[in-house]
């Protein structure tokens, strides 16, 4: 057995392989490694890569399928609207509702005819019947079967006419619909209970066809190749699993022979064992006998030996008593010592209680006095920093005030000393300039007299 399963082990590493993915080689043999390779991901193998439509026709194409969804969506809670008229009449509109108590009344002028073609149909069914031929004559029973029928033929076709006059309203309820989109989405807001289970089921498949076409649609012929390659690849990978999964099964059939056989021969040294396993038990019952009276015996010498323990610790136990009754009288004479001392120290704890309670009420009354007078100090510090706080204002302006008119004086007072220096330079030159000239015009006249002499 253990060699079968040595042999199955590559075939079962080849099953993981597959099941990871990783390709097979559908001519390989049995038991060899797969060597191709998916080019898809297998859980997006058939999904489409694109999420959106990219094309015009595409996208007119589902704009037509959902709006007849609505279409049939809306049609389907015609009976819900046709109830509940004074409901949605305000929102529907005085047009849409005299259109809706139109399809009413067409609605069960097609109901009448209806039960009236039934009526006909069973009519004709009786008189068809064997006992209709026994009862009445050949003639009779002809003409009552030709007038049912002229009336039969009549009530079908004013049944197709009411039928072709509710498919027409129908398609004006949808057009008022479209005019009026508020009323249109209120009305399938409406709980979809109120639709009846074929109304349900046709939504449904609907939507279903909506998800196949949008697939469809948005599926490139490119990946339809590679989607159709791939399945043929699981296919073909199917079949050969399948044969993979036949051999593991005979080995395993093998596999279950060979531990069944090992079964039969285990239950037969088991049953073996069994039987010795009964012999033991029957010379462990005399064992145990033996080793029973032993043990009484030993019982009863151990319990004259606990018998003379047993007095030794009695009187132990007496003077462990008498031991115990005078520490018991020692500590009730601590205890009384302990107990005046503990009321002693309660005592004194009192009187300082009390005495701290005085100091406090006098501190409290003391601190009481000092932050009345806090406060009105406080108060009056509160003033006069205002106060304080306004003149320094006003101190600060005259200052500033004669500062700038202090600074305009020292400004003039230079520039009337530099004026006064300018000016004594000029009339210094003026002067010097005058005198020059003078000395100057002495000069020539004395020069002219000396000429002339």
């Amino acid at each position: 057995m253990a060699s079968t399963m040595t042999e199955s082990m590559p075939n079962a590493e080849s099953t993981v392989h597959m099941k990871l993915g990783t390709g097979y080689a559908p001519n390989a043999p049995m038991g060899a490694k797969p060597k191709m390779k998916l080019r898809l991901d297998p859980q997006r193998a058939l999904e489409p890569a694109r999420k959106k439509l990219s094309t015009v026709e595409a996208q007119r194409i589902m704009a037509v399928l959902c709006d007849s969804i609505r279409r049939i969506e809306l049609l389907t809670l015609l009976p819900f609207i046709l109830e509940n008229t004074d409901r949605f009449g305000t929102m529907l509109g005085s047009d849409l509702t005299q259109q809706l108590k139109d399809h009413a009344v067409l609605l069960s002028s097609f109901n009448e005819l209806k039960q009236s073609a039934e009526i006909f149909m069973e009519r004709e069914a009786r008189e068809a019947s064997p006992a209709a031929d026994e009862s009445g004559s050949v003639g009779s029973r002809r003409a009552s079967i030709q007038s049912s029928h002229s009336q039969a033929d009549e009530t079908m076709r004013n049944l197709a006419l009411v039928a072709r006059q509710i498919q027409n309203s129908c398609k004006t309820l949808l057009r008022g619909f479209s005019l009026n989109p508020a009323a249109a989405t209120t009305i399938l807001k409406e709980n979809t209970s109120e639709r009846s289970i074929e109304s349900r089921e046709l939504i449904m498949e609907k939507n279903e066809l909506k998800d196949i076409i949008m697939g469809m649609l948005l599926t490139t012929p490119v990946e339809e190749l590679e989607r159709k390659e791939y399945l043929k690849e699981i296919s073909e990978r199917e079949r050969y699993n399948a044969g993979i999964i036949d051999k593991l099964e005979g080995e395993l059939n093998a596999a279950v022979e060979d531990k069944e056989f090992e079964i039969r021969k285990k239950n037969d040294i088991i049953r073996r064992l069994q039987a010795d396993l009964h012999q033991i038990e029957k010379f462990s019952d005399e064992h145990i006998r033996r080793t029973k009276s032993e043990a009484e015996k030993q019982e009863a010498a151990d319990l004259k030996n606990s018998e003379g323990k047993r007095g030794k610790l009695q009187q132990e136990l007496l003077g462990l008593r008498t031991q115990m009754q005078n520490l018991v009288a020692d500590h009730r004479v601590n205890e009384q010592d302990l107990r005046k001392k503990k009321y002693k120290i309660e005592t004194e704890v009192d009187n300082w209680i009390q005495k701290y309670d005085q100091d406090m009420g006098e501190r409290q009354t003391e601190y009481e006095e000092i932050d009345i007078v806090y406060t009105e100090e406080k108060k009056q510090l509160t003033e006069l920093e205002e106060r304080f706080s306004t003149l320094e204002t006003e101190y600060q302006t005259i200052m500033e005030e004669r500062r700038i008119a202090r600074e305009k004086q020292e400004a003039a007072e230079r520039e009337l000393s530099m004026c006064v220096g300018a000016a004594t330079t000029i009339q210094a030159f003026w002067r010097s300039y005058k005198v020059r000239k003078a000395l100057k015009s002495k000069k020539k006249k004395g020069k002219g007299k000396k000429g002339k002499k």
